[in-house]
């Protein structure tokens, strides 16, 4: 794995790393921020998602795709009396316009269904300029059998919980190859 500025990059022999992976990521999000997915079908968007809902406390195996209700949201179910955040996994294949994202609650930026959440958006290209400049990329690409992914987080918030991220993944042993 490799850090540049604001990126992370891994390599993912296996479901079982991109999961990890998106574990990892999922300890440091914070309420209200998004994470934009892109990548090819089947590339590991939605593996992805479930172990970023193991890392906010969400039980991964009840992730889905949401490719045809659009939007899921997922809670923690046991929260001690703690206020909990709530995972909303958006699918934006469909979704073309302003008009269409207001359907599903989004406003400008999404600010009303970030309070309370992290935001993961699958196929974020198709929704790119409606994005806030904090959203953190996930690019997952086929790569030989395994995937190639690179996290980008373009503001400075981004920089040190990255660079802790990659840290962690080595510590974990969570890949077989590092790339240069």
């Amino acid at each position: 794995m490799t850090r540049r500025k604001n990126i992370l990059t891994a390599t993912s022999n296996s479901v079982g790393q991109t999961v990890a992976l998106g574990r990892l990521i999922g300890s440091i999000m914070r309420e209200g921020e998004i994470i934009g997915l892109i990548g090819d079908l089947g590339a590991g968007k939605t593996q992805f998602v479930r172990g970023l809902a193991e890392g906010l406390g969400i039980r991964g195996e009840v992730v889905s795709s949401p490719t045809f209700v659009v939007m899921q949201e997922y809670e923690q179910e046991d929260c001690d009396g703690e206020e909990s955040l709530v995972l909303v996994h958006i699918d934006a294949y469909r979704l073309e316009s302003a008009r269409d994202l207001a359907s599903i609650g989004w406003d400008e930026e999404g600010n009303e269904i970030r309070e309370g959440a992290v935001v993961a958006i699958e196929w974020a290209n198709m929704l790119e300029s409606f994005l806030p400049d904090d959203t953190l990329h996930v690019n997952i690409q086929h790569a030989n059998d395994g995937r190639q992914i690179q996290i980008t987080g373009l503001s400075e918030a981004w920089d040190v919980r990255l660079e802790s991220t990659a840290k962690q993944a080595v510590l974990d042993e969570v890949y077989c190859e590092h790339v240069k």
